[in-house]
């Protein structure tokens, strides 16, 4: 994961021996390590993102083994709040246009689930189940961040469209096991929702 800046990197690996793991933050400008930020299960980094909370620049990720978001303050690299989750989540995204991040479970029994957190108060607002028992992943956002485009992650699936305001279900397009719908505008655009 690159910070805004592009300045830092931040890195994880598989548990250390005693079964630890961590990020390492790496300034690319001076090539080492400032920070090492303890995290619980390894975090899919590629779907960290970056919003502004409380005068602070924080990190925000996910957890492939625990049911946690870590939010992490870019300036001291200290963690300021752990957010429990209803599962082991893989992607997480959001938009500077909206006040919430969304967060999937797929790594975990409650796979059917969303959870939206509101970026201001870093506390869940709704868990979305818009099909029990079967597999929701990988939110992205249009350009505008006007909708949040969630898979059905499964051969009958279907691509979600949720308004990203009300957190209504606008529409679904079937599809089959939909997944990598990627928001190439938004990655250009460096939008805070997603990971660079």
């Amino acid at each position: 994961f690159s910070d805004d800046s592009s300045r830092h990197g931040v890195g994880t690996a598989r548990a250390a021996a005693d079964g630890s793991t961590a990020a390492q933050v790496v300034n690319l400008d001076i090539r080492r390590r400032i920070a090492t930020v303890p995290l619980g299960g390894m975090p899919h980094l590629g779907s960290g993102i970056t919003f502004d909370w409380n005068g602070k620049r924080v990190l925000a990720t996910t957890n492939l083994k625990d049911g946690v978001v870590t939010v992490i303050d870019t300036g001291t690299w200290k963690t300021v709040k752990e957010i429990r989750t209803p599962g082991a989540g893989f992607f997480l995204r959001s938009h500077e246009n909206t006040p919430y991040a969304w967060v999937d479970a797929m790594m975990s029994p409650a796979r059917d689930t969303m959870m939206v957190i509101d970026k201001r108060t870093l506390e869940p607002v709704r868990t979305l189940r818009p099909e029990p028992g079967r597999t929701v992943a990988h939110v992205e956002f249009t350009r505008n961040g006007r909708y949040a485009l969630v898979s059905l992650w499964e051969n009958d699936g279907a691509l979600i469209v949720y308004d990203a305001v009300t957190l209504q279900e606008v529409k679904r397009l079937p599809m089959r096991k939909p997944v990598g719908k990627y928001n190439v505008g938004n990655k250009l655009a460096r939008s805070e929702g997603t990971s660079h």
